[in-house]
Formats: structure tokens, C-alpha cells, sequence
């Protein structure tokens, strides 16, 4: 069980941290997608729709600061995180491309605090606690990309299959639905 102490204060900052992360929620995200489609790495990510793009990154975004605000299970974001690699696998991309992505995503969440002139301790506190959810989102979206059975679901569905197809059974294969 983990235990963290903050003052009143930190937790004020904190919390208007959050409050202007989740305000800027559309502007991380489309921070994050301009960012993978102009990385020259990221040719997967640059040739799949906006749909497909985004994926399980608002709700992982959205888990991320519920995990702040009111201390939602930090299993809930590494599931997302789970379903986001395996689709990942499905829909082509190779395995650096999938951990480039979720950089690029701590990235946009860095930028956005950076942006709005967050309060240096609130925005400290916020990304200390992100980092380390979004490197454990890392090494959950890795575990789904390189679980046998993504390699096993590519070879009965065909890798050349459609992608939105590839996504959807990665989705019903957690037993949730795509939103996006």
C-alpha cells in the first residue's frame, strides 16, 4: 500500500495541477497527436486515422489524473496502457514506436503545465507522480505488445488486416469498447 505525505499546501498545488491538466485535456491530446505524426519514427502512427491514433490515450489521461485527484486504482491506467500496446501490436506498429508514443505523451502532459504557467511545486508534485504512472503504462502497453497471443491473433487475422478491425479485437479481447 502506498503512503504519501503532503502538506496543505501541496496538496492545493497539486490539485490545481490536476484541475489545469484536466482543463487542458483536448490540448494535451492534440499536443501528443502533432507530436507522433511529425516524428519521423513514428511511420505507423503517422498513417493511422485520428480515431485510431488516439486510441486508449484519453482514458490512460484520464486514469493518470483520477489517480491524483481521488486515488483511483493505478491498475485501472496500466490497463489501459495494456490494451493500447496490444492494439498497438495489431495495427503494425513496431516495438519502439509503441514506447516512443507513451514518451511523447509525458511529453505533451510537460508541455501543457509548462504552457499554463502551473505553480512549480503543484507541477512538480503532479509529474513526479505521472512519470512514474506513465513508465509503469510503458512497461504494461511492452508486456501486451510482446504477449504470445498478439503474435498468434496477427497471424489468424493477417497482419496486412484492417486496422480498425485489428483495434476493435485488441478492445473486445479486454472485454471493453473503443472510445475515442
Amino acid at each position: 500500500m502506498e503512503t504519501q505525505f503532503y502538506t496543505e499546501r501541496q496538496i492545493r498545488d497539486l490539485s490545481g495541477a490536476v484541475e489545469q491538466l484536466r482543463a487542458g485535456r483536448e490540448t494535451v491530446l492534440r499536443d501528443w497527436m502533432e507530436r507522433v505524426r511529425a516524428n519521423q519514427t513514428m511511420v505507423t502512427g503517422q498513417a493511422l486515422s485520428e480515431p485510431l491514433l488516439l486510441d486508449h490515450v484519453p482514458q490512460l489521461f484520464d486514469a493518470i489524473l483520477d489517480r491524483l485527484e481521488i486515488n483511483r486504482s493505478r491498475e485501472d491506467a496500466e490497463q489501459f496502457a495494456t490494451v493500447h500496446g496490444f492494439a498497438r501490436r495489431l495495427t503494425g506498429y513496431n516495438i519502439a514506436e509503441t514506447v516512443l508514443e507513451l514518451l511523447m505523451f509525458r511529453r505533451a502532459i510537460w508541455a501543457h503545465l509548462t504552457a499554463v504557467g502551473a505553480q512549480v511545486e503543484g507541477a512538480y508534485a503532479a509529474m513526479e507522480q505521472i512519470d512514474g504512472m506513465v513508465d509503469r503504462a510503458v512497461l504494461a502497453s511492452l508486456n501486451a505488445f510482446l504477449d504470445p497471443s498478439a503474435a498468434m491473433l496477427e497471424r489468424e487475422g493477417g497482419a496486412s488486416g484492417d486496422s480498425a478491425d485489428a483495434g476493435d479485437a485488441a478492445a473486445s479481447e479486454e472485454g471493453g469498447g473503443k472510445a475515442g
